[in-house]
């Protein structure tokens, strides 16, 4: 099924981003039975030139959440909204709600018992019945069809605005998971 996954993304035409064939995509990475699963909004520029998620500084930075926490990335699975790298890094709606299938698919196969929602977008993509208040979300749990599902902030967030507090908060929840 994985497999099949990944011809899809990879042949995939269904908004502007997918009919440049020349654009990088990146279906996913990580443990594909993992318990934890990351949900980011878009790829970078970086990670669209290494074709590997978490190779630009965000990544850098979240990984030493990981360390600091003692969760073993090895539990974790990470994708994004949209699996195509767009240049000008804007990913709209319509490209949110074009790949929609292939992050159902992804949840759908891996079953994992979290879904870290990072930042608003992928927020909203999982939490369609409430208003998105990123302050008031962070660190609280929401069922997503008997899933876990805790928002943080997006991960620029954490390089330049985040509280000691809410870095501390997040190393709780990347701690207990």
């Amino acid at each position: 099924m994985w497999e099949n996954l990944e011809v899809e993304v990879n042949i995939c035409e269904r908004c502007n981003l997918g009919k440049n064939h020349e654009n990088v995509r990146i279906v996913g990475q990580g443990n594909k039975e993992a318990e934890i699963f990351f949900l980011f909004d878009e790829i970078s520029k970086k990670e669209a030139e290494n074709k590997l998620l978490l190779e630009d500084k965000n990544g850098k930075l979240l990984n030493k959440f990981f360390k600091y926490s003692n969760l073993d990335i090895q539990r974790c699975y990470f994708t994004t909204l949209t699996k195509c790298y767009k240049d000008d890094n804007i990913v709209e709606g319509k490209h949110i709600k074009a790949c929609s299938g292939f992050l159902d698919t992804q949840i759908a196969l891996i079953k994992p018992k979290y879904i870290i929602s990072v930042g608003e977008k992928p927020t909203k993509a999982l939490i369609k019945n409430q208003k998105i208040d990123m302050k008031k979300m962070f660190g609280n749990k929401y069922d997503y069809f008997g899933i876990t599902v805790i928002p943080i902030y997006d991960i620029s967030y954490f390089l330049y605005k985040m509280t000691d507090k809410e870095k501390w908060k997040i190393a709780n929840i990347f701690g207990n998971i």
